[in-house]
C-alpha cells in the first residue's frame, strides 16, 4: 500500500509540474496504462542505473552502445546482443525479430496471425494477450528483447511489409501496439516500437526522403508512437532507415530529441534499425542511443566513439545518457534481476490454440449475399476446396516480420522460382507455411459425411506457379459437381521485396481468372482471402460470400473452417480500406509509379479520410465487416464533462438470431481548417447474445478534439465537433453535437 501511495503522489508531481511548465499537450489520453504502479518502479529503476553507469569504465559503457549483428555470433539465433558485465551483476541481452513470433534461426517458434489482422479484431485484451504469448516465447528461448512492435501506418496500401503493422489509422495502431507492448513486457521482455517514422514503403526504404509537414506529422504519422509509448512505455524505439524531411531519421534531432524525449518524456532509449546509422556524433547527438551493427560500415564502434569524445564532439555526459537508459529499461522490465534464459519448454499445443484464438477474432465477413455462410455440414454432400495451397498450408510474410524456424515446417516445394526481387528458397523468400490441419481437413472434419475434394496447386506445385489451364478446368469440373465452391486467393508479401506493383491479386497472377471460372458454374461461390494488404476484386459481384483472412498463422485451417461453418461468428472489422481500383488510392498518381522520395501532399487525407475527402466510393470502406448476425444503434447522448472530455453514450441492440460482437466505432468531424470530414476517436468491442442490449460509453478526450495548431507549436482544442457513431467510418448510425 505504501508503496502505491508513493506512486500515486510521484505522478500527481509530475503532472503538475507539466502544468506548471506550460506543457500543455500532456494530456491524461496517453497517460501510463498502470502509472500507480509503474511511477515508484521508474524511480527505483533510475537510482540503481545511476549507481551502475558510476562504476562503469569506458570500456563497459562503450559495449552498451553497440549491438552485434552476424548472425553466428548471436546466441540463440537471433537478430543482435549486448554483452553483459558479469562484475556489476549486468547480464547479457538478446534480442530477436517477433512481429508474428519469435524470428530465431535456429529454434523452433509458433507461427502467429499477421498484426494487420489482429488489428482487424478491434480488441485490445487480445493485442495485450498476443505480446504476452509472444514474450513468453522469446524468454523461453534465451531473449529478452522483442523487435516485433512494427505501427507504420498504411498510406501506401501496396506496403510490402503492411501486414507488420496496425492498418490506417493512428488512433486504432497505437491503442493496438500499446497493449501489445504491455502484454509483452508484463513477462519481462523489452518491447520495441517501430520504425519511426516516415518509413511508410519499401520502395527506396534506405535512402528516401520522406516529406511530411509538421501537422501531418504530429497528427497522424506521430500519433501511433506517441500513444504507445506514453501509454506503454516500451523499453526502446527503433529509428528507421529513411530521411525524414531530409535528415536521416537516425539523426533527426528533432523527432528523437525535440519530440520522443523532450515532448513525450520518453525514457527509454533508441536503437537504430540495422544499417540505418550513417554518423557517429551527428546521430549520437541527435538522440540515438545504440547502433544494430550489420556487419559492414558501422559508426558507434569503440574505437569510433572514443574518437568522438577526445575531439570533443560527444561528450561523456552524453554517453552516459545512453548507457543509464539502456540501463534503465533493463531494470524497470525486470530482465536485468531475472534475465531470461535459453533452454526453456514451449507449450506449443497452448500457442497453437491461442494462435487460432486470434485468427477467428481477426477475419473478417466481406460479403455474405443470402447469408451463403455459414454453412450447415448436415446439408452438404459435396465440398470443392480450390487454390491456395489449401491442401497443405497457408500464406505468412516474408522477411523480418516471419518467424523463421516455425514449428510446422516451410511449405516444401520452390520450384527455383524467385519470390519478388529476391532469389533462393529460405524462410525469407518462401514464406509458405505447412500446417497440421490444413483447411481441406479442417472442413472434412466439420463436415464428416460430405465428399471434400480439392483442385489447384497442391503440395508439389511450385509455390507461385501460374494455374495452368488444365487446373482450371478440372477446378471447374469439381465446382460444377460441388454444393459449394470455397475458392483461396494469396496475395505474397514482404520485407525487402519491394512493394507491391498492384493490388491485383499475383503469385499467381491468374487467381481472379480462377475465381471467374468457378463463380460461372457455382453460384455458391465463396472466396477467401489470404493477404496483408487490401486486394481487388473485379469478381467480386459473381460470388456468394468473401472471407478476409489475412495471414492466419499456424491455427488458420481450424480458425478459417470454424468460421465458414459457424462455429465462430467472424467480427473482425477492417483496419484498412480496400478500393474499387488502384487508381483510387491516394500514392497512385498518374500511373503507380513509386516516389522514391515521398511527398506526403494528401496531409492528413490518408487511409478512409481520403476517400471521404475526395468522395471516392470504396469496395469495403475502414472500420467495416458483416456478421451472421444483426446489431442496431440508438439513444445517442453526448455529455460535456469537466476538463473539456465528451462522453458519448448510445445503446447496440443484438437483434438477429446468434450470438455475436460488435465494434461500434466513434468518429469527429472537427471543424477546423485542413481537418478531414470524419476522424475516429473511440470505440469498444461488446459481445452480446441474442436479444440483448448494452449501453456503450466512449470517452473522446480534450486531445482526441484538438488539432496542430503550427503558429503555437502545439495543440490546440477545438470546440463544437460533430459526433458520429457507425458500424463502420461510412455505416453512420447516429449523429449528435
Amino acid at each position: 500500500m505504501q508503496k502505491k501511495i508513493w506512486a500515486a503522489l510521484a505522478f500527481t508531481a509530475f503532472t503538475c509540474a507539466a502544468a506548471n511548465a506550460g506543457i500543455t499537450n500532456f494530456l491524461p489520453d496517453f497517460s501510463p496504462t498502470s502509472a500507480v504502479i509503474n511511477a515508484f518502479d521508474s524511480a527505483v529503476a533510475h537510482r540503481r542505473a545511476d549507481a551502475l553507469v558510476a562504476r562503469m569504465t569506458i570500456d563497459e559503457k562503450l559495449q552498451f552502445i553497440h549491438s552485434e549483428y552476424a548472425m553466428a555470433n548471436v546466441p540463440g539465433g537471433g537478430g543482435g546482443y549486448i554483452q553483459g558485465v558479469p562484475r556489476l551483476g549486468i547480464p547479457d541481452l538478446n534480442m530477436v525479430d517477433s512481429s508474428t513470433g519469435s524470428g530465431s534461426t535456429s529454434q523452433p517458434s509458433t507461427t502467429f496471425p499477421s498484426t494487420i489482422g489482429l488489428a482487424a479484431s478491434w480488441d485490445r485484451g487480445l493485442s495485450s494477450d498476443y505480446g504476452k504469448e509472444v514474450a513468453i516465447e522469446l524468454r523461453a528461448q534465451g531473449f529478452g528483447m522483442g523487435l516485433g512492435g512494427g505501427v507504420n501506418l498504411a498510406r501506401e496500401p501496396r506496403g510490402g511489409r503492411l501486414f507488420e503493422f496496425l492498418g490506417e489509422d493512428p488512433l486504432l495502431a497505437g491503442e493496438m501496439l500499446a497493449e501489445r507492448s504491455d502484454g509483452t513486457q508484463s513477462q519481462k521482455v523489452i518491447a520495441t516500437i517501430k520504425h519511426y517514422v516516415g518509413n511508410e514503403q519499401e520502395h527506396n526504404r534506405s535512402g528516401g526522403n520522406s516529406q511530411i509537414d509538421e501537422r501531418t506529422l504530429r497528427e497522424i504519422y506521430l500519433l501511433p508512437f506517441e500513444i504507445a509509448a506514453k501509454r506503454a512505455q516500451p523499453g526502446s524505439v527503433m529509428c528507421s532507415y529513411n530521411e525524414v524531411n531530409s535528415i536521416y531519421a537516425c539523426e533527426n534531432s528533432h523527432i528523437l530529441n525535440d519530440v520522443l524525449k523532450n515532448d513525450w518524456h520518453f525514457e527509454g532509449q533508441v536503437q537504430s534499425d540495422w544499417g540505418a546509422t550513417h554518423s557517429t556524433a551527428n546521430a549520437i547527438n541527435a538522440g540515438l542511443d545504440e547502433e544494430e551493427d550489420v556487419g559492414s560500415t558501422v559508426y558507434l564502434t569503440p574505437d569510433l566513439v572514443k574518437q568522438a569524445i577526445a575531439n570533443g564532439s560527444v561528450s561523456t555526459a552524453r554517453l552516459d545518457d545512453m548507457v543509464r537508459r539502456k540501463l534503465y529499461v533493463m531494470i524497470r522490465t525486470g530482465v536485468m534481476d531475472h534475465p531470461a534464459q535459453p533452454g526453456g519448454t514451449i507449450d506449443f499445443a497452448a500457442a497453437n490454440a491461442f494462435a487460432q484464438s486470434v485468427e477467428e477474432q481477426s477475419m473478417v465477413l466481406l460479403k455474405n449475399d443470402n447469408n451463403q455462410l455459414p454453412l450447415s455440414a448436415g446439408s452438404l454432400s459435396r465440398v470443392a476446396v480450390i487454390g491456395g495451397h489449401a491442401d497443405a498450408a497457408v500464406l505468412t510474410g516474408g522477411g523480418s516480420g516471419n518467424t523463421r524456424d516455425p514449428v510446422t515446417g516451410n511449405f516444401a516445394g520452390c520450384g527455383g522460382l524467385t519470390f519478388g526481387t529476391s532469389t533462393g528458397c529460405g524462410w525469407w523468400t518462401n514464406p509458405w507455411l505447412k500446417v497440421s490441419t490444413p483447411l481441406v481437413s479442417a472442413i472434412h472434419a466439420l463436415a464428416p459425411s460430405a465428399q471434400v475434394s480439392f483442385a489447384g496447386n497442391s503440395d508439389q506445385s511450385s509455390p507461385f506457379a501460374a494455374y495452368t489451364q488444365a487446373q482450371i478446368n478440372q477446378a471447374v469440373a469439381l465446382a460444377r459437381q460441388s454444393d459449394v465452391a470455397i475458392v483461396v486467393v494469396a496475395q505474397p508479401a514482404g520485407e525487402d521485396f519491394g512493394d507491391l506493383q498492384s493490388l491485383s491479386l499475383a503469385n499467381p497472377s491468374n487467381q481472379d481468372a480462377l475465381v471467374e471460372a468457378v463463380a460461372a458454374v457455382n453460384p455458391r461461390t465463396i472466396v477467401v482471402v489470404e493477404s496483408g494488404n487490401p486486394v481487388l476484386m473485379p469478381w467480386k459481384d459473381n460470388v456468394s460470400a468473401i472471407v478476409e483472412a489475412w495471414y492466419p498463422g499456424e491455427g488458420g485451417g481450424n480458425a478459417i473452417a470454424n468460421v465458414l461453418f459457424g462455429k465462430v461468428n467472424p467480427s473482425g472489422k477492417l483496419p484498412v480500406t480496400f478500393p474499387v481500383r488502384d487508381q483510387d488510392t491516394p500514392t497512385w498518381g498518374t500511373n503507380g509509379t513509386f516516389e522514391s522520395n515521398p511527398v506526403y501532399a494528401e496531409k492528413l487525407d490518408m487511409g478512409y479520410r481520403w476517400y471521404d475527402a475526395n468522395n471516392i466510393t470504396p469496395m469495403f470502406e475502414f472500420g467495416y465487416g458483416l456478421s451472421y448476425t444483426h446489431f442496431s444503434y440508438s439513444g445517442i447522448s453526448v455529455a460535456h464533462l469537466p476538463g473539456g472530455s465528451l462522453d458519448v453514450s448510445f445503446k447496440v441492440r443484438n437483434d438477429g438470431r446468434v450470438p455475436g460482437a460488435e465494434v461500434p466505432q466513434v468518429y469527429l468531424g472537427v471543424p477546423y481548417n485542413g481537418e478531414p470530414p470524419r476522424r475516429l476517436v473511440g470505440w469498444n468491442k461488446v459481445a452480446m447474445n441474442p436479444g440483448e442490449s448494452r449501453q456503450v460509453h466512449v470517452t473522446v478526450t480534450p486531445r482526441m478534439q484538438s488539432v496542430w495548431d503550427t503558429s503555437r507549436n502545439n495543440w490546440r482544442y477545438v470546440s463544437g465537433s460533430t459526433v458520429y457513431v457507425g458500424a463502420s467510418s461510412r455505416d453512420i448510425r447516429l449523429q449528435a453535437h
